[in-house]
């Protein structure tokens, strides 16, 4: 199994690094496909090793997937208390913003700007 989970790991390290190289599919095209196809044939594999693993211990049926359908869905699914998120982001908000503007505009008052 930790083969299984390494080549899922590096198959998502592709992905990410891709995905955070914002600019890397307008610059680079190419190399961003080749990364990404890479991925994808490390995460096939990964597949088919997971696939022949569960042969051998004698499961051969479809295994279930949560439904993640939705952003909801899937947020809950990982365990994510979303209620209790949106509350801290908005004392986060309501508190820390406000402070953080105050002492932007303190720090700038000495700024000599033409």
């Amino acid at each position: 199994m930790k083969e299984i989970l390494k080549g899922i790991r590096h198959a998502q390290w592709r992905w990410d690094y891709t995905a955070a190289g914002h600019g890397s599919s307008f610059h680079s095209p190419v190399e961003t496909g080749r990364i990404v196809s890479g991925g994808i044939a490390v995460a096939q594999e990964a597949r088919l090793k997971l696939s022949r693993l569960l042969a051998s211990l004698g499961h051969n049926q479809e295994i279930p997937y949560p439904d993640i359908s939705t952003k909801e869905k899937a947020q809950e699914f990982i365990g994510l208390e979303m209620v209790k998120i949106r509350q801290d982001k908005e004392v986060f908000l309501q508190k820390m913003v406000p402070e953080w503007i105050k002492t932007g505009k303190e720090r700038e008052k000495g700024y000599d700007i033409n």
